[in-house]
């Protein structure tokens, strides 16, 4: 008995060390730690993000994310403009936000708001492209009515509403603190999917 337990505790260990040599044999790695860049491209920096929607700021909003992105994880440095050893820029091609969900009298609860962009990673010394990405795409649900707007939810408790206000709100007034919240969320998990897509080699 004592053997054949033994026997089984080997054979999962010889099973779990296998899986673990296919994982990185495979190239497998937790997203954000890939680095795809030249090893000389210690620094980035941002160029021109052309801001190509009616949205005022959404450029703005996205580099200061992105900034924020790359910096957090360390492996690059952010630098001023034009001085990195890689230079990223492109343009915020589409933002909408349009209604997903109806009552039965026609009225709008809920909206989906999404935004498109085109990035281009170059490199300085002598403009080759490093990366790009056409037409990547973020979404995000919001809420447009206090009735429907889920206090409880992790998006909610981020935003700087209180639940006890929020009947007070008339519905256009909580439509727009709703969808500006969602954008803050939007551009955020835009800006980190972009960092993975940049540095990962799978």
């Amino acid at each position: 008995m004592e053997i054949a337990t033994r026997m089984n505790r080997l054979s999962i260990v010889a099973v779990l060390g296998g899986f673990a040599w296919l994982c990185f044999g495979c190239g497998y790695h937790f997203a954000g730690t890939g680095n795809r860049l030249p090893p000389e491209i210690k620094t980035m920096s941002f160029g021109t993000l052309q801001n190509a929607t009616r949205e005022v700021g959404i450029d703005k909003q996205l580099r200061e994310a992105l900034e924020d992105e790359v910096s957090s994880h360390g492996r690059l440095e952010v630098v001023s403009s034009g001085n990195g050893d890689a230079i990223l820029t492109g343009i915020v091609r589409d933002y909408l936000s349009r209604p997903v969900a109806f009552s039965s009298r026609d009225e709008a609860l809920q909206y989906q708001a999404s935004i498109s962009v085109d990035l281009e990673l170059h490199r300085r010394r002598d403009g080759k492209l490093l990366w790009k990405t056409v037409g990547q795409r973020e979404t995000q649900d919001y809420s447009a009515v206090p009735g429907v707007v889920v206090t409880s939810s992790s998006q909610f408790q981020q935003s700087s509403l209180n639940a006890k206000d929020v009947p007070q709100f008339t519905d256009i007034q909580l439509s727009e603190s709703q969808r500006r919240q969602a954008n803050e969320a939007l551009i955020e998990t835009l800006a980190r999917d972009i960092y993975n897509a940049m540095m990962e080699d799978f």
